[in-house]
């Protein structure tokens, strides 16, 4: 891979400092400021500035998202040795942003070179892309092991959950890369019909126990109280919706994430690039979603732009990633349906018919949990193409 034309010339004390003094402009409120003194130190060949721009652009930070340009640079801070940056265009590259094509053996290298320098993020997933079975429980622990050391939150919580073991094991990277079995090369178990029409199917086991646990840990920190669309097409929080959610986008889904979205694609029957960004769902004792239904009103004004830009949405998919709870279905009142799954478990339907046209007898709600927790992954499928939906 070629590095950008940007040219970038080492001078590392002055880069430094840029970066030092960019650092605390962010801090200071000054975004606009600071992409400045980051694009001097970035030019002055100090990586972490050239990755910190790439994270910036791929969240519009002082400017417009430009998925490209970010691509371009992690990429060529990940190609000059900046092992964060590899972990990060390894998650990129899974994602196919900005145009880059899929390729997991790529992506499988470049975690394997991080992870390889001690980069925490990368050993973690290769830890969940290793199958939970005895005859790997050492590979997959000393993973953990590499992965915590480096500060990595989720693994010191698997870590916990496991056997206690040698503190330091020993790892061969030979024997990480041919263990390692990405979620959408998995089988899937066949669909069971749960209702003709509209139709509604469960997925059971579609995603294994630790993929429910990863998933829900690493949305843990962004949950925030649920928002709805109104009429009037503005994102709002609404006594409709209690619950909290947190949407896992480009710079949140991790390689991992993204192999596990190829599979719930897959499961459904659309193409991947179809579907919006996984949303995790955190409903408290008491907290529900009102009767609603997924699609979007071609009749509203206020959405029909929405609608024209980026298509209907023709299918949602929900997993269970937890059942320690009372309560908690997912309902559906005008066809007395309440469905429930264990832990991996998925419900998936179509909101519109075979016409095309949207169903009414799709409306559902997210039953309130009597005790405990509920914690689900949310995921909609589109008509067209969502590349650059950042909505």
């Amino acid at each position: 891979m070629a590095v950008a034309s940007d040219s970038i010339t080492p001078d590392h004390a002055d880069s430094a400092q840029l970066f030092s003094e960019a650092q605390a402009r962010t801090g200071a409120g000054d975004a606009d400021g600071a992409r400045s003194l980051l694009q001097r130190a970035a030019q002055a060949g100090h990586l972490p500035a050239l990755l910190q721009l790439g994270i910036w652009d791929l969240v519009g930070l002082a400017g417009p998202v430009d998925v490209a340009t970010a691509v371009v640079r992690v990429r060529d801070a990940a190609v000059l040795g900046h092992l964060p940056a590899r972990t990060l265009y390894a998650q990129l590259v899974a994602a196919g942003a900005g145009g880059v094509a899929r390729d997991f053996a790529q992506v499988l290298s470049l975690l394997l070179e991080a992870a390889r320098g001690g980069e925490p993020r990368a050993a973690m997933q290769l830890a969940m892309l290793i199958p939970h079975v005895p005859e790997h429980s050492t590979v997959r622990m000393a993973l953990l092991q590499v992965a915590a050391a480096g500060g990595e939150p989720v693994a010191r919580m698997f870590i916990e959950r496991l056997p206690p073991c040698a503190p330091h094991l020993l790892l061969d990277w030979d024997v990480v890369r041919s263990r390692v079995v990405w979620p959408h090369e998995r089988a899937l178990s066949a669909a069971e019909t749960r209702h003709e029409q509209p139709r509604i199917v469960a997925l059971p086991r579609l995603l294994s126990p630790d993929e429910c646990i990863y998933i829900a840990l690493k949305g843990l920190p962004l949950l925030r109280p649920a928002r709805i669309v109104g009429l009037d097409g503005q994102s709002a929080v609404d006594p409709i919706r209690s619950n909290d959610a947190a949407k896992l986008g480009l710079l949140e889904a991790d390689a991992v994430v993204q192999s596990l979205d190829l599979r719930v694609a897959a499961a459904l029957g659309h193409p991947a690039e179809n579907g919006e960004g996984f949303a995790l769902l955190r409903y408290q004792v008491g907290q529900q979603y009102l009767p609603h239904c997924d699609w979007i009103d071609p009749e509203h004004t206020s959405t029909r732009a929405d609608l024209e830009r980026w298509g209907q949405r023709v299918a949602t998919c929900v997993v269970y990633l937890n059942d320690g709870f009372e309560g908690g279905t997912t309902g559906f009142p005008r066809l007395g349906l309440e469905l429930r799954g264990g832990v991996g478990d998925a419900f998936a339907w179509d909101n519109v018919g075979p016409d095309g046209l949207i169903d009414p007898l799709t409306l559902h709600a997210g039953r309130p949990p009597t005790q405990g927790m509920k914690y689900l992954l949310s995921k909609w499928i589109r008509d067209r193409d969502q590349t650059g939906n950042c909505g």
